[in-house]
């Protein structure tokens, strides 16, 4: 549980407070850096909600900040950079996970 906050909290938030330092920021993925086009409609996202990453099953706190892969036309947002090479591994395994939590989401709220 500890790691999971701790990667989530420190390798994708956009600052990290160093001892005795001021604020450093952290450096950018490639997939974050230059000029990119219209991203395609964002993956596994409800309207007015945070997109969950398909390898962890976490909320991803900010997209705009985030690592993503594009699949089979859709855009996953993923809650630390370790998870976008699992993913880009075996996207399927993922994309199974990452549906089978959201029928499960969805079967709760009704």
């Amino acid at each position: 549980m500890f790691r999971r906050f701790l990667t989530s909290s420190l390798l994708a938030g956009a600052m990290l407070m160093l001892p005795g330092a001021t604020f450093a920021a952290l450096p950018q993925t490639g997939a974050q850096t230059g000029a990119q086009a219209e991203p395609p409609p964002l993956a596994a996202t409800a309207p007015s909600s945070k997109p969950i990453c398909p390898v962890m099953l976490d909320e991803v706190e900010d997209p705009a900040d985030a690592a993503y892969s594009d699949y089979q036309g859709k855009r996953y947002y993923f809650c630390c950079p370790a998870c976008k090479p699992k993913f880009d591994k075996n996207p399927r395994r993922y994309i199974r996970a990452l549906e089978a939590k959201q029928r499960r989401m969805a079967k709760a709220k009704s």
